[in-house]
């Protein structure tokens, strides 16, 4: 997969476009595009082409089917996010590319993923910083630059923070420390702004055909 085609889908894997019709909190079934409130809980759903159906559980779980999709991600999660401890459990997941915790920061704009399950994908040019070890594992940290891209806040250029180990087991409670990633962010010299949202995020590409369910919750 060439790196250009990497940049769009991970940062058009935020963008619910604005004309997209609203979508109401209560709703439970979300179908291809679409951000809002439930159960207590913000989630968010992307598509680029293909389908998708995001349903809405109770508190922070979800369930997400997709098929023949050119980039799908969705999950739930925190609107703001926040340097909190994140339970999750993934009971099943099949045709998927990776499962993390996912957000955006904003002054300074920074994307960022702490890859739980699947191999993160970087991109040519990322730089690798280092590693840091959270939560019984080792996370390899890449940082990225993304030039004139589709953002939360429209075409911006602004850094990606990648952390990546992806060797997380399904059916079980796991934790992600999110402080411990924002302490390392910060120890590389790595701006940290302000949060914006924040999910456990399940994300396919390339024609990919799959599902899964699962639940976040604060630790």
């Amino acid at each position: 997969m060439g790196s250009k085609k990497f940049v769009q889908r991970v940062v058009l894997a935020a963008i619910v476009a604005v004309g997209c019709a609203a979508v109401a909190s209560h709703a439970q079934t979300i179908n291809n595009n679409g951000q809002g409130n439930n159960n207590g809980f913000f989630y968010s759903l992307f598509t680029s082409s293909g389908s998708s159906t995001l349903t809405l559980g109770s508190a922070g779980n979800y369930s997400l089917k997709w098929s023949g999709v050119g980039d799908v991600v969705g999950g739930k999660g925190w609107m703001p996010g926040s340097t909190q401890s994140i339970g999750y459990n993934v009971g099943f997941a099949n045709g998927f590319n990776y499962i993390s915790v996912y957000g955006w920061f904003t002054n300074p704009l920074t994307e960022y993923y702490v890859t739980e399950f699947g191999n993160l994908f970087t991109g040519n040019g990322a730089v690798f910083k280092g590693s840091v070890s959270s939560d019984g594992h080792t996370y390899n940290t890449w940082e990225h630059l993304q030039q004139n891209q589709p953002s939360i806040q429209g075409t911006q250029t602004f850094e990606q923070y990648l952390d990546a180990w992806g060797g997380s087991t399904m059916g079980s409670n796991h934790t992600v420390t999110t402080a411990n990633h924002i302490n390392h962010w910060k120890s590389l010299g790595l701006p940290v702004g302000s949060f914006n949202y924040q999910i456990l995020a399940t994300e396919a590409f390339n024609g990919a055909s799959g599902s899964d369910n699962a639940t976040v919750w604060h630790q």
